[in-house]
């Protein structure tokens, strides 16, 4: 049974009717959540791309422009987040993400010059990332422990399935109707879908009669949400402030490797599409197929990588996949055939997959949970640098060169990150 106090709304777990974990349902909100980002923003936006760019005869340059700025603006706000979550809670924060997610891009399809197509695209942008991400993963890392990196690697799964199941909806959208009625469908979507999943988040397991993984809490009160950020137990592992994560070594290595990692992520997913359609002669339908193979491979990856993060050390899985996304950017610049774009989806997605969950319970390992969302804010802010430049160069380098050009260097400013994760260690508390 689950019993709702009526004045702080929260939840006594405990009963012995309930066998399942409730971080597991946390786990399925961060699923859900991670499937309409990734779906309808971060590999999905990309096929409103050519039809907005046809429609204004804007540059690929200026379209990218406005990701970049974007990410210049989720990089200021990730701090801010990381301190609102810890301070109110991830509920309240998830639920007013995706309403400015939905509004974003209700508002698109009212866009006619370049002005509102940025303030309308940064609203969009500011609903998907970081405040639902980084609401969903401040509340796994708090309700896991030894089966962090499982239970991340299972909430990114959402990234895999947004992938499938949005593209081929979105192509049909767009070649049935105008990319403003696509876009105003999202917007509703989101909104209804997003706040309501949103209610499932809770901060940290004590207040509700539990231990990180599912151990009982005994002779536990239940308290407010509001002071959850601040009213950690003693449980294994460290227990780091920001400042001190700021001065450690790992906390920059991660934070510009995570970076180097996003260089390729970001331009890939705003470029990939029109690369396909135009450069290669793809059809809208085919590119949807291209992108779901990509995220299916990157779904069998959260997964997999999920599982290898608790086993094995995670620098060495994290220096790995760098190695996979320089290598599928150099497949796609050479890429003539259907064939040679499969293989780079393959690569590209199982790289993806693997990288995120390790990275984000790298985090939670060195760093501990009392801080995490603050600490993880202000590493997310500092790897959104990635996906300011990545867009931004190859959108230039299309416009200018080819994308092909813009894919090598892609790979050639990723690469490095892969030393930088072998020479990192796990910083001891003083």
């Amino acid at each position: 049974m689950l019993l709702r106090d009526k004045d702080e709304g929260v939840y006594n777990l405990t009963d012995s009717a309930s066998k399942f974990f409730y971080g597991w349902w946390i786990v399925i909100a961060g699923a859900i959540t991670m499937a309409l980002s990734s779906g309808l923003f971060f590999t999905g936006f990309g096929f409103f791309f050519e039809p907005i760019r046809q429609t204004f005869g804007w540059s690929r340059t200026m379209l990218s422009g406005a990701y970049a700025v974007s990410r210049i603006q989720s990089a200021g706000m990730g701090p801010l987040i990381g301190y609102l979550i810890q301070k109110y809670g991830p509920r309240k924060i998830m639920t007013t993400s995706f309403i400015f997610f939905g509004l974003g891009f209700i508002f698109l399809s009212q866009t006619n010059s370049v002005l509102t197509f940025y303030i309308f695209f940064l609203i969009l942008s500011n609903g998907a990332d970081p405040p639902g991400f980084l609401s969903v993963m401040a509340s796994i890392n708090n309700w896991f422990n030894s089966n962090r990196s499982k239970a991340i690697g299972f909430a990114m799964l959402g990234l895999g399935i947004g992938g499938i199941i949005f593209p081929p909806i979105l192509a049909y959208g767009l070649d049935n109707f105008s990319w403003q009625a696509t876009s105003f469908a999202c917007g509703i979507f989101i909104i209804v879908v997003g706040s309501g999943i949103s209610q499932l988040v809770r901060f940290n397991p004590e207040p509700y009669g539990y231990l990180p993984d599912g151990a009982i809490k005994m002779n536990d009160t239940a308290t407010s949400e509001s002071k959850l950020g601040q009213e950690i137990v003693n449980t294994p592992g460290p227990e780091v402030e920001l400042l001190e994560a700021i001065k450690s070594k790992a906390f920059w290595i991660i934070s510009i490797g995570h970076a180097q990692a996003l260089l390729v992520i970001a331009s890939a997913s705003l470029h990939q599409i029109p690369f396909m359609e135009i450069e290669l002669g793809f059809s809208r339908n085919t590119a949807a197929q291209i992108v779901m193979v990509l995220t299916a491979v990157n779904m069998f990856g959260q997964m997999f990588g999920g599982f290898l993060g608790d086993q094995l050390p995670k620098n060495v899985l994290a220096a790995i996949t760098l190695i996979g996304h320089s290598l599928a950017m150099v497949i796609l610049s050479v890429s003539d055939s259907y064939l040679f774009v499969i293989i780079y989806a393959v690569c590209q997605g199982l790289s993806w997959g693997v990288r995120t969950p390790v990275l984000t319970s790298m985090r939670g390992d060195y760093f501990g949970r009392g801080s995490f969302a603050l600490i993880t804010g202000c590493s997310q802010g500092i790897a959104m640098l990635g996906m300011v430049l990545g867009p931004l160069v190859v959108g230039y380098l299309a416009d200018n060169y080819s994308y092909a050009v813009g894919f090598n260097a892609m790979a050639i400013l990723t690469a490095p990150g892969t030393i930088l994760f072998l020479l990192l260690k796990k910083p001891v508390k003083r």
